[in-house]
């Protein structure tokens, strides 16, 4: 079978079983089984596929067709420039995280404390992005941390990044410039709304967060004046439903002109503070 027939008959297959973006989906799918760049597909779209590669590429299209995301069959997700390996354990890191980043890059600061790590993509960004700077990630997935580990070697910040087991603070020690976590937001009457593809293959750990999506801010918010340089910052992203309420949880702790910041979308994406 030539490359432009198990092109086409891959979309068919995806569009199918009512996948979004088959044709992409398929490009992409089958450039992972040939072991090409996508951007090679058209130069060899005449040429013979082997039947290896077809039962391989078969394999792909029913993980899909279940609806694990494209990045988990990768096991790598793009995010803010850098290639990150991810896998069952972890979170996806999504576009709408890089909002924290372009909120705190024009702000370096010397030490960062990362609740909540997962695939390491927010601690080894700033990492890479600012000289000056050590950060702590912690996560309590031993799981997760092995991975983030791998992805700072990738990126060789490993010696700026101290990689933390803990229980959101239960093992920090130190004071910080900067505190910024994607904590689990999401509201347990909220997970009939969730995608097959997150809530099959996302951890729940990383997913959810009490009946209101607040649980893991009631733990975070009361202790970040401990852990907090005077002059120093939080940004902690939020769900559309919990921004408001997040705000007010962190004016009653002691910060000051707290404040909502909105992602590309206009959706609200995280609350951003300084204590008082």
């Amino acid at each position: 079978m030539k490359l432009k027939e198990v092109l086409a008959d891959t979309a068919i297959k995806l569009s199918k079983s009512g996948i979004e973006g088959a044709a992409r989906d398929a490009r992409i799918l089958t450039a992972f089984a040939l072991e090409i760049p996508i951007s090679e597909l058209s130069l060899k779209i005449n040429q013979q596929v082997s039947e290896k590669i077809i039962v391989e590429l078969e394999k792909l299209i029913l993980r899909r067709i279940n609806r694990e995301p494209i990045s988990k069959i990768l096991g790598r997700r793009d995010f803010w420039g850098r290639t990150f390996s991810i896998n069952e354990n972890v979170l996806d890191p999504r576009g709408d995280t890089e909002t924290l980043i372009d909120f705190v890059i024009e702000k370096p600061v010397k030490s960062v404390l990362e609740l909540g790590t997962g695939s390491g993509a927010i601690a080894i960004t700033l990492a890479c992005e600012w000289k000056e700077v050590h950060v702590t990630a912690v996560d309590i997935s031993e799981d997760a941390l092995l991975l983030a580990k791998l992805n700072a070697e990738k990126f060789n910040v490993q010696n700026k990044i101290h990689f933390l087991k803990s229980d959101w603070y239960d093992n920090v020690k130190g004071l910080f410039d900067l505190i910024i976590s994607n904590p689990p937001y999401i509201g347990l009457a909220e997970q009939d709304e969730l995608s097959a593809e997150v809530i099959k293959y996302d951890p729940e750990i990383a997913l959810f967060a009490g009946r209101d999506g607040l649980d893991a801010y009631k733990k975070i918010i009361p202790s970040l004046p401990k852990f907090l340089n005077p002059d120093g910052f939080v940004a902690l992203e939020t769900g559309a439903s919990q921004s408001n309420q997040v705000k007010n949880m962190m004016n009653a702790v002691g910060f000051i002109d707290a404040k909502i910041v909105k992602d590309l979308s206009g959706k609200d994406r995280l609350v951003a503070a300084k204590l008082a």
